[in-house]
């Protein structure tokens, strides 16, 4: 599919003319894709630290929080704890200017949070280890609720990974819906990365129910393929428009955000015109429909 894509743009020899180009100018390469998908801004989760490298386009980052759960913080008393992953928290936006948080606790020890201080005390003194370190289920639980506190109190959006990913992933632990007590008790923005595809009706629901609750389509395109176009239609049957923001999930490789912008306009355009046939929306609703979810309710979330 991305062979095919980028034998259009650059011809049969696409290889060599991408590996030139990115050997001459990466950034001038970066910015001719960005303006041929029609990008114009970014919002990048930093992951665990900043990296160097020019971005041809406006771009908001956010604060991954598990990139400061480390032996660092373990090796601080409880309180001190707290208060220092509080600090930095409130500093990311404040200081910073960062346009939220993120969280990949799907990754860790699932979405089945318990906020508990008498938990998170006792876990916090536990040994035991997983391949990212210290489990400390009760602990991460609490810091992840009290980023929920912490971003409700700054108003700015909270992105939790949901549904599937890497192969360290906790799937049988990462269904949307095990956040819906959470986001009933907190109500500051949250969204529900990936629309926890493939547990994505879960989140259209969470989205339609809870007026905190919101959802992006990232890495569903590119790396869902012909399958994007259902799980957008299925999300689209459910959540309202103004809840639904599109997302890639690109990393290093520039030509993922462009690819994927190609697919999902590819395919909001066919299901709008499904709507349309149907009668359920009108020409107008349509494109008031995709500037939405491709641009207006991510530029009004992260202010970007």
């Amino acid at each position: 599919m991305l062979r095919n894509y980028m034998k259009k743009l650059l011809g049969e020899n696409f290889i060599d003319e991408r590996n030139r180009r990115i050997k001459d100018d990466p950034a001038n390469y970066v910015k001719f894709l960005m303006e041929d998908a029609k990008i114009r801004a970014f919002v990048i989760d930093e992951g665990f630290g900043k990296k160097e490298q020019e971005i041809p386009v406006k771009y908001r980052l956010l604060f991954r929080i598990e990139s400061i759960i480390n032996e660092n913080l373990f090796s601080l008393p409880f309180e001190k704890a707290v208060e220092v992953f509080e600090e930095t928290l409130r500093s990311k936006i404040k200081e910073e200017n960062y346009a939220g948080f993120k969280s990949i606790i799907a990754y860790r020890t699932g979405l089945k949070i318990i906020c508990d201080e008498n938990l998170a005390r006792n876990d916090f003194l536990d040994e035991e280890r997983e391949w990212f370190g210290r489990k400390a289920k009760g602990f991460r639980d609490y810091l992840f609720c009290k980023t929920m506190e912490i971003a409700k109190e700054l108003n700015v959006p909270f992105q939790v990974h949901t549904g599937a990913g890497d192969r360290d992933i906790k799937l049988e632990l990462s269904r949307p819906s095990y956040l819906t007590e959470l986001v009933r008790k907190y109500e500051g923005k949250i969204v529900l990365v990936h629309a926890g595809f493939p547990f994505h009706r879960e989140s259209a629901w969470m989205s339609y129910l809870f007026p905190s609750v919101y959802l992006d389509v990232s890495q569903i395109f590119p790396f869902a393929t012909t399958a994007g176009k259902d799980v957008l239609r299925e999300v689209l049957q459910i959540a309202p428009a103004n809840k639904v923001m599109y997302g890639s999930d690109a990393f290093e490789i520039p030509e993922i955000a462009w690819v994927s912008a190609k697919l999902f306009r590819k395919y909001i355009i066919s299901i709008i015109e499904e709507m349309e046939n149907e009668e359920i929306i009108d020409e107008k609703d349509s494109l008031t429909i995709i500037k939405m979810i491709a641009e207006d309710n991510a530029t009004k979330i992260y202010d970007v």
